[in-house]
C-alpha cells in the first residue's frame, strides 16, 4: 500500500502526495523538538466488529513495536485529520499528538468501506485506528474525537 501498487495511476499519485504531506508533516514536528514517527501502511481495511470499530492499519512489525512503545509511554489526547475525497477512495493523514511526541498516519479506504462506519462513529462519538503488526495478535488503539473529519456529511 505504501507505494501505490495495483492502483489506478490517478490514485496512486493522489497517494504518493498524501505520503509526501505525511512526510511533511512530521518533519515539522520534528523541527519543533517532538518525538515523530510515520506508520507507513501496507494495507488498510475498515472493521466493524461488536468489540471494536474504525481503521484497521497495518504496519511492519519494526515500526509496530515502536508504535507500542510510544503508545503505552504516551496519552495522545490531540488529533487532527487531514482528508482528501478521490473518486472511489478516501485519503487521510492522522495526527496524533502527545506530550511532545506525535504519531503521523496516513491511510487510504474505499469510500463505500469507510460509509459503512459513519452510524458507529457517530454513536460511539469518536473514529478508531488501530494500528498492527503482521501477525495479528495485537493492536495499538488511536482514537480521534470528532468523527465528523472522516465523513462527507455532517455527524
Amino acid at each position: 500500500m505504501t507505494d501505490g501498487q495495483g492502483m489506478p495511476p490517478e490514485a496512486s499519485s493522489t497517494w504518493e502526495r498524501v505520503t509526501d504531506e505525511a512526510d511533511a508533516l512530521a518533519a515539522d514536528y520534528r523541527e519543533r523538538g517532538w518525538e515523530t514517527l510515520v506508520v507507513n501502511p501496507g494495507d488498510v481495511t475498515v472493521v466493524d466488529q461488536d468489540e471494536y470499530f474504525g481503521l484497521d492499519v497495518l504496519a511492519p512489525d519494526s515500526t509496530y513495536d515502536r508504535i507500542r512503545s510510544l503508545v503505552e509511554a504516551n496519552t495522545f489526547d490531540r488529533s487532527h485529520v487531514y482528508r482528501q475525497d478521490g473518486t472511489a477512495l478516501t485519503y487521510f493523514v492522522c495526527v496524533f499528538e502527545g506530550d511532545k511526541v506525535a504519531l503521523v498516519v496516513p491511510a487510504y479506504v474505499g469510500t463505500a468501506d469507510l460509509d459503512r462506519l459513519y452510524a458507529r462513529a457517530r454513536e460511539a462519538d469518536e473514529m478508531q485506528l488501530h494500528v498492527r503488526p503482521l501477525e495479528y495478535v495485537e493492536r495499538s488503539t488511536l482514537r480521534v474525537s470528532d468523527p465528523s473529519t472522516f465523513f462527507s456529511g455532517e455527524i
